[in-house]
């Protein structure tokens, strides 16, 4: 016995086709529009099209596998549907209008026993079904949502320190995602600018951005390690514009010669993530007589952003508005600012105090740059990824890793609120904000860690000075 139900269901949406095509064709992150859908995988490698295949895990606790069969860009798709309840064949047709696209979506059904006598008892639910998923992929495509404001509860989360902490773990991030909105944003006309990209943060955050079509330049130091993940990126996800550039951070040299190859190069840069970083312990001096933390993590970002400035502004009156990403920790949240010694020459030193009070820098820096930079319309904000599982965790944190790596996010959950800066459209309307899971935390809550005005000038003057 079966029951065959069909759904018919039609949006309207102020988009370019391209731009639709592509949002609703990468199943992947179906579960922002889909309501019915915890997880969406894609199945297969290399160029979305005839063969793909994904897998769609749906709340009710039963699994989708989707295959492409007939790919039109722009036009339609068509997909068969296997699982244990039912069988199905899914059909999306897309049609220029005046004001936008039409989608019109289109799928049979066939249910087995005892399922079937199910669907024949209450032939609505289906039909329900269908016109919320419709209603959530319309909302998702119309993306009009206000950038988020901080909230009562995480104010007091993060003053009171210990509920704040727990929100860096897995479990804040899960709950963190409950409320989030879709992100549909085109960005395969973007260009990305990811230090540190071979591992960790900026490996999740590539993967991520290759995924949805951005152009990339991965900045890394090792050249064999970063042209690898260039293929394994083109390989995956069919995303033949992926870049490299070898570059050592921490030699301020290097990082002139790479903006001003970048700046020769011309090419705009939509968003630029400073993510390259390392707690380095015991105490080291670069070749250039800086001490190793202070030119990684705070130099560096300081005088690469301040060199491509005009890159960004480029991208900004093409696009209107470019985007710098600035990696921090939750260690900044224990130190101050020392101008007298950003090198940590005095008393012992720590490589845990050295990076934090260089992220604390950066976050004075995304503050200044928000506001001097707000006339170019170029947006500045800083994030924090929770306690993420890395490569860097693991070797400069080894006893932290053991007590907590039950509870540590994956680099794909801690890199989350990099791609969302990098990408959403309601991101790209707020400058200055410290992030964790794509809502503006505090950016102080330890007494004594608040720099004077005076001494925001007197390091702003110091790191002109090293440049």
């Amino acid at each position: 016995m079966s029951r065959t139900i069909q759904l018919d269901e039609t949006i309207e949406v102020q988009r370019p086709v391209r731009e639709v095509f592509a949002y609703i064709s990468e199943f992947s992150r179906i579960e922002e529009w889909d309501p019915a859908v915890a997880r969406g995988v894609r199945l297969t490698e290399g160029p979305l099209g005839v063969g793909s295949q994904f897998r769609i895990d749906m709340k009710a606790g039963f699994s989708l596998r989707y295959s492409v069969v007939e790919w039109k860009p722009g036009r339609r798709l068509l997909m068969t549907v296997e699982s244990k309840p039912f069988t199905a064949r899914e059909e999306i047709f897309f049609k220029r209008t005046a004001d936008g696209t039409q989608v019109r979506y289109v799928a049979t059904f066939d249910f087995v026993a005892p399922l079937a006598r199910l669907a024949k008892k209450f032939p609505g639910v289906m039909d329900r079904v269908g016109k919320s998923a419709m209603a959530g992929m319309k909302r998702a495509l119309e993306d009009r949502f206000d950038p988020p404001r901080a909230t009562w509860g995480t104010a007091l989360a993060d003053k009171l320190v210990v509920p704040g902490m727990l929100s860096f773990t897995r479990f804040g991030y899960r709950s963190a995602r409950r409320h989030w909105n879709p992100v549909s944003a085109y960005l395969r006309d973007r260009h990305i600018v990811i230090t540190g990209a071979t591992s960790g943060l900026g490996l999740a955050t590539a993967e991520a951005l290759a995924a949805r079509g951005a152009e990339l330049t991965l900045v890394a130091r090792d050249a064999s390690k970063a042209r690898l993940v260039a293929q394994n990126l083109e390989r995956r996800f069919g995303n033949k514009q992926v870049h490299v550039e070898i570059a050592e951070l921490s030699m301020l040299e290097e990082v002139r010669a790479l903006a001003a190859r970048l700046l020769q190069k011309g090419k705009a840069i939509d968003v630029l993530v400073n993510n390259a970083g390392a707690l380095i312990n015991p105490r080291e001096e670069t070749a250039e007589g800086l001490e190793k933390s202070f030119a990684l993590l705070l130099m560096s970002p300081y005088l690469l952003t301040s060199h491509l400035r005009p890159l960004l502004k480029k991208a900004a009156g093409d696009h209107g508005v470019a985007r710098v990403v600035n990696v921090l920790s939750g260690g900044m949240y224990t130190q101050k600012i020392h101008v007298d010694d950003l090198q940590s020459k005095q008393g012992t030193y720590s490589g845990s105090v050295a990076y934090a009070r260089a992220k604390r820098g950066l976050m004075i820096l995304t503050e200044e740059w928000a506001r001097r930079w707000a006339k170019d319309d170029i947006v500045v904000n800083a994030m924090h990824p929770g306690w993420a599982d890395t490569p860097g965790v693991v070797v400069a944190l080894p006893e932290f890793h053991r007590v907590t790596e039950r509870v540590l996010r994956t680099p794909e959950e801690g890199a989350d609120t990099i791609v969302w800066l990098a990408a959403a459209t309601e991101a790209g309307k707020i400058s200055g904000e410290f992030w964790l899971d794509r809502r503006p935390h505090a950016k102080h809550f330890l007494p004594g860690t608040r720099e004077t005005p005076t001494e925001r000038r007197e390091l702003l003057k110091a790191l002109a000075a090293f440049a």
